[in-house]
């Protein structure tokens, strides 16, 4: 009995050594879309840049001048590579967020996942994200908060 007893302790210290990597993704602040005069006879696009800037895409007028890109600052505990993930949630019916855009370490990215990025290490970096609003036009007028989520895992 004593031997088996030492066999579970041996057993459990091996696994209680184990570390587990994460990385913490912190929100600075989300995509905030301006208000907007809906088009009536056709889809409403708005686009807010990476840089935090309206885009040419959009083809509305806007209603007020409230608006900039989202940003978070993203931390890991090892230095393993990293996988960028960014995808519309659609809470709101009519509603598609779409074109993500991403600004990490430099360069922007426009297709996810993104895979084999260099990990921001405990000091953390932050990333800046855009992304384009499309409203169809049988949307009906009202506030809209449509949402998206932001993956980041290691490899």
């Amino acid at each position: 009995m004593n031997s088996i007893y030492k066999y579970f302790v041996l057993i459990y210290l091996v696994i209680s050594v184990h570390s587990y990597a994460s990385v913490t993704i912190e929100e600075i602040q989300p995509i905030k879309f301006p208000s907007i005069i809906k088009n009536q006879n056709r889809s409403t696009i708005v686009l807010v840049n990476w840089k935090g800037n309206i885009g040419k895409a959009t083809n509305s007028d806007l209603f007020d001048f409230v608006y900039h890109e989202g940003r978070y600052k993203v931390y890991s505990n090892t230095e393993r590579p990293i996988v960028i993930t960014v995808t519309s949630i659609n809470n709101s019916p009519g509603i598609k967020l779409k074109s993500f855009k991403v600004r990490y370490k430099n360069k922007t990215y426009k297709s996810f996942p993104t895979a084999a990025l260099v990990n921001p290490g405990s000091k953390g970096i932050v990333i800046k994200i855009g992304a384009k609003m499309v409203a169809n036009k049988n949307t009906t007028a009202g506030s809209k908060q449509p949402q998206y989520l932001i993956q980041i895992d290691e490899q």
